[in-house]
């Protein structure tokens, strides 16, 4: 809810009000913005009354009907374009949720955020739509691109890079001072989504995170893909941590 200068919170609320009653929210509803603190999805979870909390949360977010109401806001696009090219009410076409299935992880269900990165990925490019909504500066292709790698900066600014759900088996960046970093996931389908292991450099990746100076460095980033939802949970090790942003 929106809050007065008083402290005190406005009593006319609909969740489901894009722009809410004075224009609170931007271009997105109150349900949207539910999930914005990508600089403490932990913290969150506590302030959901704990991580399972949330993680139902999330997944009522992806498969509840596409829902909106007029509010300050109005009629525009974007409203129709997450009731007709996404699901839920997870509005890939805009900017607001582009960071809430990175979220998971941090409420200790990665697995849940894997299955959607995949999901996202395969409906919300397709060849009908091309992107789901506008293409504003370049976001809805490097969204795309660094998911399909399977890495994406959560927190703007920090040094750490979190661990999604590659769609390649194999893919190669090359990059300063002649490094290559090479991003492999062998057997990778579309019925894996989910990290039984990632390792880079050898080393594994338990709290499904790796910093960004390291990959600049290059090496190799290697997944182990599967079908087994359970087996990403056992890999993640971050629960009970309060990871630095």
């Amino acid at each position: 809810k929106a809050k007065f200068k008083n402290g005190s919170f406005v009593t006319d609320f609909d969740v489901f009000a894009w722009g809410g009653s004075n224009g609170e929210y931007t271009e997105a509803s109150g349900y949207q913005y539910r999930f914005y603190v990508p600089h403490d999805p932990q913290g969150l979870a506590q302030e959901y009354g704990g991580g399972e909390v949330m993680c139902r949360a999330l997944e009522e977010m992806m498969t509840m009907p596409a829902t909106f109401h007029l509010g300050y806001w109005g009629l525009h696009h974007e409203q129709v374009e997450m009731a007709r090219n996404c699901f839920g009410q997870y509005e890939h076409n805009n900017q607001p949720v582009h960071h809430v299935l990175y979220m998971a992880k941090g409420a200790g269900c990665p697995s849940l955020g894997q299955k959607w990165l995949r999901t996202t990925v395969d409906t919300a490019y397709g060849y009908k739509t091309g992107f789901s909504g506008d293409e504003d500066n370049g976001e809805m292709a490097s969204w795309f691109v660094l998911t399909a790698l399977g890495l994406y900066q959560l927190v703007p600014g920090s040094d750490y890079y979190e661990i999604g759900s590659p769609l390649f088996e194999e893919a190669t960046l090359h990059l300063a001072a002649n490094a290559t970093l090479s991003i492999l996931a062998k057997g990778n389908t579309a019925s894996t989504p989910y990290v039984e292991r990632v390792e880079f450099n050898g080393q594994p990746l338990t709290d499904l995170r790796v910093k960004y100076a390291d990959l600049l460095k290059g090496g190799v980033l290697n997944f182990t893909m599967t079908s087994d939802a359970e087996a990403a949970e056992r890999f993640y090790q971050g629960r009970n941590k309060r990871l630095q942003p």
